[in-house]
């Protein structure tokens, strides 16, 4: 709090960042924005698009109102700021859903194991609303995805994929802003198997489920300074490896780790070379490569 000549008091907030140049507050700006917009789940593949289609348990063909991504006891998460406008519980239809309200449209989430928001709250981008499961009519677990603006459906797709490239966008102008260059890939499920292929990494599915365990989907310290994605250390000193791009630490991987394989059940070669210390590592990357 400070005084004027006048006698008028003037308060600073705390929160309010001091930006010392234009670099930091156009940084501010943009991380700014990709506070406010999220991905639906970690991992995105669709299965069953929106229209017509022969209906799974019936084999007649009928409107399908929204999409279907694959996904197992997923996290859901709101990709826009919204308020929670209905938490329904059942067991036939869409089964356990929420509607979250988007300002002009609103968002339904089906077939939910569990949900984890309330009638009326209000929710940021990136809250957790759920988990996905298989309740209501179902042939398999999924997370349903519909989408209304102005009480007609319309199809999720076409909004999902803008979100996804306008935050891969976001992305890379804050990496622009940080390292001076645009990254030649970004970091990214998609690429991240290119680059396992390209380096003929064994087993990719279970060594991507690795890499998401241990950067914590991409956000670890380490993953985001070292480029380390696999946590590994020096034998010396038992520091982190630190690489030039995200890339070289695959085939720090394939070079380090992979070559002792000789053969056999993959998670029997992780626990035997004592990959982690965790006693449910093998069991968090089984459920983890499920989602792939």
């Amino acid at each position: 709090m400070f005084q004027t000549g006048n006698g008028m008091e003037v308060s600073i907030e705390k929160d309010v960042p001091l930006f010392v140049n234009v670099k930091d507050s156009l940084l501010f700006g943009l991380i700014s924005q990709r506070m406010n917009v999220c991905l639906p789940l970690d991992f995105l593949k669709l299965t069953s698009a929106y229209g017509y289609r022969k209906d799974p348990v019936s084999s007649s063909t009928a409107f399908h109102d929204g999409i279907d991504l694959q996904c197992n006891h997923a996290h859901v998460y709101a990709m826009l700021p919204g308020i929670i406008k209905e938490v329904h519980y059942g067991n036939k239809g869409y089964g356990n859903y929420i509607v979250l309200e988007h300002g002009i449209f609103e968002c339904m989430y089906g077939h939910l194991s569990m949900i984890t928001v309330r009638e009326g709250d209000a929710v940021t981008a990136g809250t957790i609303v759920g988990i996905s499961g298989n309740t209501g009519k179902s042939t398999g677990p999924h997370l349903h995805i519909r989408i209304r603006k102005g009480g007609k459906s319309v199809d999720p797709n076409v909004f999902v994929d803008y979100l996804n490239g306008y935050i891969t966008q976001l992305q890379d102008k804050m990496a622009y802003l940080r390292f001076g260059t645009k990254p030649d890939r970004a970091l990214n499920i998609e690429n991240l198997m290119a680059v396992l292929r390209q380096y003929d990494v064994k087993f990719p599915q279970i060594v991507a489920a690795q890499v998401l365990l241990e950067t914590g989907y991409f956000t670890s310290r380490v993953c985001l300074e070292n480029n380390n994605l696999f946590g590994l250390r020096r034998p010396s000193n038992g520091s982190y490896y630190t690489f030039n791009s995200w890339e070289e630490s695959v085939k720090a991987y394939k070079d380090y780790v992979q070559y002792k394989y000789k053969g056999g059940n993959y998670y029997d070669f992780l626990n035997k070379i004592g990959y982690a210390e965790d006693g449910d590592y093998i069991s968090k990357i089984i459920n983890i490569k499920r989602s792939l």
